[in-house]
């Protein structure tokens, strides 16, 4: 499989890009660039989160702790004093970055269920009810960071399975296959789960304009 700094070079280079052409055709103003360029570059590392204690799962734990701590500031300002406040920031992030790491850790292992295409959709699918009903996006927006998401998320999974062709050899690593798959049937009930939720969030969630909604 390709490295760390590889995915992330790639990361950077291809969300950029697309950043890049979506500003030219006018579908985003400039305080729209950097917010895809970090969603991209962040779901470009977010299939080896189910790597125990490796950089991106460190690096993923540690933004969803600190922004939970934004969140719970947000939430609660104003309805407890300031120093208890914080308190409770700082517990809840403490909780996110080493209870609920270690479960996660625990229930999860490499090359997956995160390793998937319904893997990739279901993450895209989430951006867009996070953008919408949490941070308050235009639906065009949300969906459009739900292709950022997805499309940086396939891209982590097609380097590595390239990375799992020896091109000098002619042959196939051991590894072949296990980085994007559809279906295990070892899994078949978890992957089942995971395509009834995918189904689900096109289903219920809107769809942009001038799509025909189901």
């Amino acid at each position: 499989m390709a490295n760390f700094q590889t995915h992330i070079t790639v990361a950077v280079v291809g969300s950029t890009a697309a950043t890049a052409l979506c500003a030219q055709a006018g579908l985003i103003d400039h305080t729209q660039v950097l917010p895809l360029i970090a969603l991209g570059t962040l779901a470009g590392i977010l299939p080896d989160i189910d790597s125990d204690h490796s950089v991106p799962t460190r690096l993923i734990f540690n933004v969803l702790s600190f922004a939970v701590a934004v969140a719970t500031l947000f939430t609660l300002l104003g309805q407890m004093p300031i120093i208890p406040l914080l308190g409770v920031a700082l517990l809840c992030a403490l909780f996110v970055r080493y209870i609920a790491y270690s479960l996660f850790a625990g229930i999860t292992e490499h090359r997956g269920l995160f390793h998937s295409l319904p893997a990739a959709l279901l993450f895209g699918l989430s951006t867009v009810s996070i953008g919408i009903h949490v941070l308050g996006w235009s639906l065009s927006f949300a969906w459009l960071s739900a292709a950022f998401v997805s499309g940086g998320y396939l891209l982590h999974l097609s380097l590595d399975e390239i990375y799992s062709v020896n091109f000098m050899g002619s042959t196939l690593k051991k590894s072949f296959g296990s980085a994007l798959t559809v279906f295990n049937r070892s899994s078949w009930l978890s992957y089942l789960i995971l395509y009834t939720a995918v189904g689900l969030g096109f289903y219920l969630l809107p769809a942009p304009k001038g799509w025909i909604s189901l």
